[in-house]
């Protein structure tokens, strides 16, 4: 079950632009890092004893369909993976300025990339929250197929770049806030896209924040 803030964020998404979601993705068991010398965070799938990466994108507009990857997807095909890397910047007690970019890869090389701005926050015991906008999303290829069945045409409404919106859960624990190193912990994503491009009034309706800009 996708995360609540998602909803309130989505509502909020495609109440402003006029456009309901077309396009969804979930994925849960991504093997997370985080990195302090260099600031960056990464999420990947993963095929290991302890992480098995499943997931789905849904094409929401007609025709409806949804590209299937099961558990350890990753190890059975030749290009199908997930591929997320956040910048962490701005850390205080709680939160943190998170900015990058997502590439969905199907079972035969086609993908859908966009890039993310938006902000973790600790939920007390080792719990990282993630909120952020997607924008410039956009893909590659003809029709998005799934290692495990399903698929669907790419060749969605309205002109790329599109805009949507992300979250993210995951819990180090024996860790501070993005003070230390961590390695192979879970990270669950989801997220949806609507046909029209992002603006400033969404980060006010999601409720997001973008802490980079209190450097101005």
């Amino acid at each position: 079950m996708r995360h609540l803030a998602l909803t309130a964020m989505l509502a909020g998404v495609a109440g402003l632009a006029g456009a309901a979601p077309i396009l969804s993705f979930e994925y849960t068991d991504l093997s997370g890092s985080f990195d302090v010398a260099s600031g960056v965070f990464d999420a990947a799938a993963a095929d290991t004893a302890e992480l098995q990466t499943a997931g789905d994108v849904t094409r929401l507009a007609d025709p409806v369909d949804t590209a299937h990857f099961r558990n350890g997807f990753v190890s059975a095909s030749a290009f199908a993976d997930v591929q997320l890397t956040l910048d962490v910047s701005l850390i205080d007690a709680i939160t943190a300025s998170g900015v990058g970019n997502i590439l969905l890869t199907d079972d035969d090389g086609d993908t859908i990339f966009g890039t993310i701005d938006g902000v973790f926050t600790s939920g007390g015991s080792g719990i990282f929250f993630f909120e952020g906008l997607l924008s410039d999303v956009g893909y590659a290829g003809s029709e998005f197929n799934g290692t495990d069945g399903g698929s669907f045409d790419m060749d969605l409404p309205g002109d790329p770049p599109y805009s949507g919106a992300i979250v993210q859960l995951f819990i180090v624990t024996n860790s501070g806030f993005f003070t230390t190193n961590f390695d192979g912990v879970s990270v669950q994503v989801s997220g949806e896209i609507v046909p029209a491009p992002g603006s400033m009034a969404l980060l006010a309706s999601a409720g997001l924040m973008t802490l980079r800009r209190r450097k101005n």
